[in-house]
C-alpha cells in the first residue's frame, strides 16, 4: 500500500515537474537578455506572448489528463479561480482583436496613401500625416485576486498538484495579458517593464513604418520618392506579416479558452440536474 502511495506520488510529482518545464521553456523565449527595452518590444514578442498562453493552456489540460483530474472532480475554489480567469483572457484578446482591427484599418490608409504619391502627392502627404497607430497593449484590465484561504494549505495528492498548475496557469496568464511585462518568473529589468508601460510604446515594426513614412513625406516633399515609397511598403509588408500571425493565434486561443470553459459550464449544468 505504502509502495503504491509513493509510485503515485512520484508520478504526480513528474507531472507537475513536466508541466513548469513546458511553461519555463516558453517564458525563457520571452527574456530580452542583452537587448535594449525600445529594441526587444515588437511584434514577434507580442507573438511569441501569445503562444506562451497557447502553450500553458496546453501544458494545464495535460496536467489535468496526466494525474487524472477530471472536470467533476474540480473543488469549487478551483472552478470560480478557473471561469474567472478564462473571462479576463477572453477580455484580452478580444481586445487585442480590436487593436489589430485598428490596425487593419491604418495600414490601408497607407496603402491608399502609398497609391497617391505619384498623382497627387499633396494628398499623400496629408493622408500619411494623419496616421495613428493603437498599441496592442491591453492596460485596462483590471484582474481582482483574492487571498488565498486556509483550504489550499490543506489540499493533498492530485488536488495540491492541480492547485499549484492553476495558480501558475492564472499568474502567468495575468501577467501576459496585463500588459506590463514585469514578472518574478521572468529575469526583465526595471527599465524594460518602464519602457513597455509607457503609453507611447510601440512595439518595432509599428514605428519603422512611421519612421518610412515620415521620410518618405519628406521625400516627396524634395520631389525624389521613389526609394522612400518603396522602403515604406516593405516595412508594411513586414508589419502585415506580423499583424496576420498574431490575429491568426489570437483567434486560435480565444477558441481554446473558450471550449474549455464551456465544458465546465456543461459539466456544472450536468451536476446540478
Amino acid at each position: 500500500m505504502e509502495d503504491h502511495s509513493h509510485r503515485e506520488s512520484e508520478a504526480l510529482s513528474a507531472s507537475l515537474r513536466s508541466f513548469r518545464s513546458d511553461v519555463s521553456n516558453s517564458l525563457n523565449q520571452l527574456s530580452p537578455n542583452s537587448k535594449p527595452a525600445f529594441e526587444f518590444l515588437s511584434l514577434t514578442w507580442i507573438q511569441q506572448c501569445l503562444e506562451l498562453l497557447s502553450t500553458l493552456n496546453k501544458a494545464f489540460a495535460k496536467l489535468a489528463v496526466e494525474i487524472e483530474y477530471p472536470i467533476n472532480k474540480w473543488e469549487s475554489p478551483s472552478v470560480e479561480k478557473y471561469l474567472n480567469y478564462s473571462l479576463k483572457l477572453l477580455e484580452f484578446l478580444n481586445s487585442i482583436s480590436s487593436s489589430l482591427s485598428h490596425l487593419g484599418q491604418s495600414r490601408v490608409s497607407i496603402s491608399h496613401a502609398l497609391s497617391l504619391v505619384e498623382s497627387s502627392p499633396q494628398s499623400a502627404i496629408e493622408r500619411l500625416g494623419a496616421i495613428q497607430f493603437k498599441n496592442l497593449q491591453s492596460n485596462d484590465l483590471k484582474v481582482e485576486e483574492k487571498e488565498e484561504s486556509e483550504e489550499a494549505n490543506c489540499y493533498t495528492g492530485k488536488q495540491l498538484v492541480f492547485h499549484e498548475a492553476l495558480e501558475e496557469t492564472k499568474r502567468i496568464g495575468y501577467w501576459v495579458s496585463s500588459g506590463f511585462p514585469v514578472s518574478p518568473l521572468v529575469a526583465l529589468d526595471l527599465s524594460f517593464s518602464e519602457t513597455v508601460a509607457e503609453e507611447k510604446a510601440v512595439p518595432k515594426q509599428l514605428r519603422e513604418v512611421k519612421e518610412a513614412a515620415a521620410c518618405l513625406v519628406a521625400a516627396v516633399g524634395d520631389g525624389e520618392s521613389g526609394g522612400a515609397a518603396k522602403q515604406l511598403e516593405r516595412k508594411l509588408e513586414v508589419m502585415e506579416e506580423l499583424l496576420d500571425r498574431i490575429g491568426k493565434e489570437a483567434d486560435g486561443i480565444f477558441s481554446e479558452v473558450l471550449a474549455g470553459r464551456n465544458e465546465l459550464l456543461d459539466v456544472l449544468r450536468q451536476l446540478k440536474q
